[in-house]
């Protein structure tokens, strides 16, 4: 009777195993375009109007996981038009919240308002933002979006932002969800920020050039999972100068053991 209930247990685990979710690989992505179609389209003769590109993905698996992920994307690839926006202009047309057309055809209205109390732009208006994975593996999903956009001024703007996803869930992960101990991760950063920027240990960032808060070292708002390591990635302005621009460090998984969670690798 005993050999029996022990065979039976088993057997029930092995099958409860088999149900659960599993993503042995990549997943499979549907690739999305958006281009702005208005009759405010960017005119390169004139050098007036509006250029609205968007590439984003989605996942192809039927798992309420993939679902909710996909709900996210959709969000962040209508958002990366939206936050050029005034709040005001978004609250009072929350279609523009979830329907790209809509969020390009207000920041093309906005061009035009722009236009006319200006009397004239040094240019076309542009954003364009693609995304692309920079990690999948069987626990966790890293996305990427980039964005590049010029408005006027001296210069376009540019911005990066990752987002990683319990792939299970489909939950976005925080780096408190990724890591154990965020003050040994500060200092492991720091070393390798140091290491790529060329800086000595005694070396005062501040006086050096470089954005400190408070006058300490600080990780970046944008963190992910990478293929070699994990990748902490510094906006321009965000820790130096514009000129200085963008600033990735990727430090491998191998120097984060005790700090890293294993839940995620």
């Amino acid at each position: 009777m005993k050999f029996l209930l022990i065979t039976f247990l088993f057997a029930f685990i092995g099958l409860f195993s088999a149900c659960r979710p599993t993503h042995p690989g990549p997943p499979a992505l549907d690739w999305h375009h958006y281009k702005f179609g208005g009759t405010v389209r960017c005119d390169t003769t004139t050098n007036k109007g509006v250029d609205v590109l968007v590439s984003y993905l989605l996942l192809k698996e039927n798992t309420d996981g993939a679902k909710r992920i996909n709900d996210t994307l959709r969000r962040v690839a209508v958002g990366s038009i939206t936050g050029w926006l005034d709040s005001t202009t978004v609250a009072d047309n929350p279609t523009a919240q979830t329907d790209l057309a809509q969020a390009a055809t207000l920041f093309a209205a906005d061009y035009e308002t722009m236009l006319k109390e200006m009397g004239g732009l040094g240019g076309c208006w542009e954003l364009k933002t693609k995304a692309d994975t920079v990690y999948a593996g069987e626990k966790a999903l890293s996305v990427k979006f980039e964005t590049y956009a010029y408005t006027g001024g001296a210069h376009p703007n540019s911005n990066l932002s990752f987002y990683t996803f319990d792939r299970e869930t489909g939950r976005s992960l925080t780096l408190g969800d990724m890591v154990s101990d965020t003050t040994a991760l500060l200092g492991v950063v720091e070393k390798a920020f140091r290491k790529q920027q060329e800086l000595l240990p005694q070396y005062n960032l501040e006086e050096r050039g470089y954005f400190l808060r408070d006058g300490r070292f600080f990780l970046p708002a944008n963190v992910a999972m990478g293929r070699d390591g994990m990748i902490f990635y510094y906006n321009p302005y965000e820790i130096a100068a514009y000129a200085v621009g963008p600033i990735q460090v990727t430090v491998p998984y191998e120097q984060l053991n005790g700090i890293l969670r294993d839940d995620w690798l």
